[in-house]
């Protein structure tokens, strides 16, 4: 079994060039399931950070969401774990105008038109593979380190985890042995970004950011999932010796 983890996107602030070529890569290698970590859409008209503000009033959050959803077939995406970008939805309308909050066309599901599509919203940790859980990254402590996070979640819940939030690519083992046996592996695994860092949407960084573009694969044999980060560079990302650039 061959599985794609899509990391985060944040529309309209991806780079549509990467995305254009992950989108080439997957319908090629077929596989058979895609997976994808959450903040997929960004949302800022209806961040925190832009309340009160001009970004308040811009007005364009429906071309977003439809370019969103357009992302959402391209990358042929079967599962999204829910994340904090797609949480701005629920959270801008519990605190502004919890009056509506119970019209179901306000619903995730609805507003990206997963249900239309046949794409699964998972609100808890998703079973994506046999041990594994794919979550957004939020969900616990924060690390700087390439990973980390993820392998602080999977020491958490006692699953390997695949996970974004994060904008790092990095795979962290923890294995517990005894008397020479090793008895369990639980794997930490962040599938970095595909971010266009030049579009605005990230000044806050002020230019500095510990970043890496990537995805992610998980090969299943049974009950063993080998995974493999697969990193973007110089426009250009390998995968079984064969590129894809742009």
């Amino acid at each position: 079994m061959k599985i794609v983890i899509v990391p985060d996107l944040q529309v309209p602030y991806h780079d549509r060039k990467a995305v254009a070529a992950l989108s080439t890569f997957i319908e090629q290698y077929k596989p058979d399931l895609v997976g994808c970590v959450g903040d997929l859409i960004d949302m800022p008209q209806i961040s925190q950070w832009t309340k009160g503000l001009a970004g308040e009033h811009t007005r364009d959050l429906h071309k977003h969401r439809n370019e969103a959803i357009e992302v959402i077939d391209m990358l042929q995406i079967d599962v999204i774990s829910r994340a904090n970008h797609e949480d701005r939805l629920f959270k801008s309308i519990s605190t502004r105008l919890p009056g509506i909050g119970d019209l179901p066309e306000l619903r995730i599901e609805q507003f990206l038109k997963l249900d239309e599509m046949g794409v699964k919203y998972a609100h808890e940790p998703y079973p994506i593979a046999p041990g594994w859980r794919l979550m957004h990254g939020d969900e616990g402590t924060q690390s700087q380190r390439s990973g980390m996070t993820a392998a602080g979640l999977a020491s958490k819940i006692g699953y390997s985890v695949v996970s974004g939030h994060t904008h790092r690519l990095g795979l962290i083992p923890t294995t517990n042995m005894v008397a020479g046996r090793i008895t369990r592996t639980l794997w930490g695994f962040e599938v970095g970004a595909i971010l266009n860092l030049r579009s605005g949407g990230f000044k806050y960084t002020k230019g500095i950011a510990n970043w890496q573009m990537g995805f992610g694969l998980l090969h299943v044999d049974g009950r063993t999932v080998h995974p493999q980060p697969v990193p973007i560079q110089n426009r250009s990302f390998v995968v079984d010796g064969e590129k894809f650039s742009w």
